[in-house]
């Protein structure tokens, strides 16, 4: 009988020990990921943005009013989003995604295909925006004490190539849902 009960209380532990824990679901801002594409827009290489610090994602809508006489409340639809990124950057001219967004933000014109998610692009279920993104510099405090950080400030051009906006979750296995905005 002593040998079945301390079986049952090993099986007990076992079973405890093996159980998958839960996990809160709570995300955090150091866990997101912004990526530079250098491959194609079809075939992209996502290269991870290491020297990124700090990312805020702004994506509010615009309405307009879409009242009818049916109604005395007004009502509205959602017309286009306002996209913008912020990425707070360690300066490094020996990284080349900085050198990147360096050229990127003096160049009137230089688009660059990025892929900001609130989570690493090998993570089921994380979230982002891919646009091929206008680069500024708004912010470059150079205080004697301080590590020298860029703040760039993304809006999504018009790509040549005809490639939209579009909001993406990370699927198995790092494949990417795309859905144009």
């Amino acid at each position: 009988m002593i040998s079945f009960v301390v079986g049952l209380f090993v099986a007990f532990v076992v079973l405890i020990i093996c159980l998958p824990v839960a996990t809160s679901g709570v995300k955090t801002g150091i866990g997101g990921r912004a990526y530079r594409n250098t491959g194609t827009y079809g075939t992209p290489v996502w290269t991870a943005a290491n020297i990124v610090r700090d990312a805020t994602v702004t994506p509010p809508w615009d309405y307009g009013d879409a009242s009818a006489r049916f109604t005395r409340a007004k009502q509205y639809g959602k017309t286009q989003m306002d996209l913008g990124i912020q990425l707070v950057c360690r300066a490094d001219d020996a990284d080349a995604g900085y050198g990147a967004f360096v050229d990127a933000a003096v160049s009137p014109t230089t688009l660059l295909d990025m892929l900001i998610l609130d989570g690493a692009i090998t993570t089921e279920g994380c979230r982002g925006f891919r646009a091929h993104w206008l680069f500024s510099i708004s912010g470059q405090p150079q205080a004697a004490g301080d590590v020298i950080y860029s703040t760039f400030d993304l809006k999504p051009g018009v790509d040549p190539g005809g490639n939209v906006p579009q909001s993406v979750v990370m699927g198995a296995a790092s494949a990417p849902t795309f859905t144009p905005i």
